[in-house]
């Protein structure tokens, strides 16, 4: 069947869907019909059956009690007025027959009672005959024909059969309507079709007769005809473009057919590069005819041509330099850029070619200039290697030179120190000296006075209470030489030494200022101490007792004028376990362009004039290093300088320098 219709045509092929379709239709609702027609029938007839056993069951109950077989076979007779009704069969309670009828040319009652069926053409009813209900009397056999059922589907038969017929002439007419509908235009869309050659489709248009999906799909063809007259117009255009930038392009260009091996297309500028006389000699030629037999490394052209037109046909484009050989002998180099193109079954490549000889000649003088600046540049390195070495033991000497500085500044610190011990210590000793003197004098005239005779008691007590006093003036000062040893002999272990401890930071401060009193005698200058007792530390006394006597001597040197001025220094405690010791004057300050400086090695303003540049490099290193802490400085001209100190109550462990 679908091989038929597919050989047919389109109004061949509705026509008979149109029919099939109507007649599997109708054929199924009129079967539908008819068997619900025929269960109707078979249901009215079994009612009617019924409903006249019933009847005529009640009616016959008092002919089988008394077994009056008279009247039990007139009120059976009574059924012949009903023309499907062709026998009733009356039977008493044990099976034997009262009473019977049936109509002419049907069988008679049989003997005994039998069960209710449906024979063929005939349908059989049992019922009982009761007196009072659940006390059955006898039995009633009614038989009825089905003729009337089948007379009944028959004519319903004959009405579908018309109704299909007409049904089937109405499909007729409706397929030939819709094949004028459909078939009609769709003929008159393919002879537009049909009418459009290989030239093209301008012009051409399929008439638009509605708006319905015949007249879309004319509108949309007529659409797609003027896109297609556009993309003709384009790929026109655009073949008249490729063609001219093909031939004018001064790029050279060659299409190469690598199932021939060679050329079969190029454009001007490849006819000029390859030194060919014409296109057309210029075309057919491989590799071997415009290339030099081997290549940069040794290979020969058609070996070394392979890899890179296997890479290209798979797809991956490909750019490598290329050594050309011209007809006349004359060599150039090329960057040759290939590429892939067309399909899989006629692939072709397309090599575009930039000359670089010039680049390349350019590259090999560029080389040997790098050459001859790597030389230069190896002979310099070993020049600079040598004064590094040189610079290096100058460094070294340098740093040696730096240590003795410190180690000299550090011990003229101690001078200082030894010096002031002197100093101080010469009062004491000049008080004992000259009370001892003293009581030697009087102790020499008691002996006298006593050899003499003339001793008196007196003379004696005076003696003894000037004894008394001179005793205590003695142990006073002794003690006072004895506090001003120790304190200054810690103040030199600590400098000297540089050993860890804990200590009070204002005890600290009033040993190192001690050892500063002849110094700062001297001067009109006032130092003023702000340290709260019980700023308790463990770190390095030695260093901290520097930093501060190179802070002080600082400010006293360079800071101070001979103008009495004033010298502060303050403590306290931080958060973080960390102490800020400060050390500031009022006197002229620092300039902003040596704030930067001031802790460099050798840097003083008053060189020449008893500064080394090395006390506030050493306080920095100090700080930084021993200490664990860190040092700021702030000034301004004119208004003092202040240098603040932060350390940790507890120094870092390591070795101090």
């Amino acid at each position: 069947m679908k091989g038929w219709l597919a050989r047919r045509s389109l109004r061949a092929r509705l026509l008979a869907v149109i029919l099939f379709v109507t007649f599997v239709s109708m054929a199924a609702f009129g079967g539908l019909a008819l068997l619900a027609e025929q269960r109707a029938a078979r249901a009215a007839l079994a009612a009617e059956q019924a409903a006249i056993a019933s009847l005529v069951a009640n009616r016959s109950a008092a002919a089988v009690v008394f077994g009056d077989q008279a009247l039990a076979q007139e009120n059976l007779e009574a059924l012949d007025n009903l023309p499907h009704i062709t026998a009733a069969c009356l039977y008493e309670l044990g099976g034997s027959l009262l009473a019977g009828f049936h109509v002419a040319g049907e069988p008679p009652c049989p003997a005994r009672h039998a069960e209710a069926r449906v024979g063929a053409g005939e349908s059989w009813l049992r019922v009982s005959v009761t007196v009072q209900p659940e006390d059955p009397a006898g039995h009633l056999l009614l038989v009825s024909t089905t003729e009337p059922l089948r007379e009944r589907l028959r004519a319903q038969l004959r009405t579908w059969a018309l109704t299909g017929g007409v049904g089937a002439l109405l499909a007729v007419l409706l397929g030939l309507l819709l094949e004028r509908l459909i078939s009609g235009p769709i003929r008159r869309l393919g002879a537009v079709v049909e009418s459009i050659d290989g030239t093209g489709a301008e012009g051409l248009r399929a008439p638009v007769e509605g708006r319905d999906e015949i007249g879309q799909l004319a509108s949309a063809f007529n659409h797609m005809l003027e896109r297609l007259e556009a993309q003709t117009r384009s790929l026109r255009l655009q073949a008249e473009y490729n063609d001219l930038l093909f031939k004018r392009l001064p790029l050279p260009v060659v299409l190469i057919d690598p199932r021939l091996g060679h050329a079969v297309d190029c454009n001007d500028a490849a006819v000029a590069v390859y030194g060919f006389p014409s296109r057309e000699a210029t075309l057919g030629t491989g590799v071997a005819s415009v290339s030099t037999p081997l290549q940069y490394d040794g290979t020969p052209s058609e070996e070394a041509i392979k890899p890179y037109l296997e890479a290209a046909l798979r797809g991956e484009p490909q750019v490598y330099e290329w050594r050309h050989r011209r007809p006349d002998g004359s060599e150039f180099d090329a960057e040759v850029h290939l590429a892939r193109f067309g399909p899989d079954e006629a692939p072709m490549l397309l090599a575009s070619l930039f000359d670089i000889t010039e680049r390349k000649a350019a590259a090999e003088a560029l080389q040997r200039m790098n050459e001859e600046l790597e030389r230069r540049v190896a002979e310099r390195t070993r020049d600079l290697a040598q004064s590094n070495a040189e610079l290096s033991t100058a460094i070294g000497q340098l740093r040696l030179t730096q240590a003795e500085l410190v180690r000299s500044e550090r011990l003229a610190s101690l001078g200082s120190l030894v010096a002031g011990v002197a100093h101080e210590l010469n009062t004491p000793l000049g008080s004992v000296l000259l009370v001892a003197t003293t009581l030697g004098d009087g102790l020499e005239e008691l002996r006298a006075q006593l050899a003499r005779g003339e001793l008196r008691r007196s003379a004696l007590e005076a003696f003894l209470e000037q004894q008394a006093e001179a005793q205590a003036l003695i142990v006073r000062n002794a003690r006072r030489a004895a506090e001003l040893i120790g304190r200054f002999k810690q103040v030199a272990v600590d400098q000297t030494s540089e050993q860890r401890r804990r200590f009070d930071l204002a005890e600290v401060v009033d040993e190192v200022l001690g050892t500063l009193q002849p110094r700062l005698r001297k001067t009109p200058h006032q130092v003023c101490v702000d340290i709260p007792p019980g700023l308790l530390m463990d770190s390095y006394p030695g260093p901290l007792g520097q930093v501060l006597t190179n802070l002080v001597m600082n400010a006293l040197l360079h800071g101070l004028d001979a103008c009495a001025g004033e010298i502060r220094i303050e403590a306290r405690a931080l958060e973080g376990d960390e102490v800020a010791l400060s050390v500031a004057d009022n006197g002229r300050g620092i300039r902003p362009e040596h704030l930067t400086r001031i802790f460099d090695p050798f840097f003083t303003t008053k060189l020449g004039e008893g500064g080394s540049g090395l006390g506030l490099h050493i306080v920095y290193s100090l700080v930084e290093r021993a200490l664990g802490g860190r040092i700021r400085v702030e000034s301004q001209p004119g208004k003092g300088a202040r240098f603040t100190v932060t350390l940790p109550r507890v120094a870092p462990q390591g070795e101090t320098h």
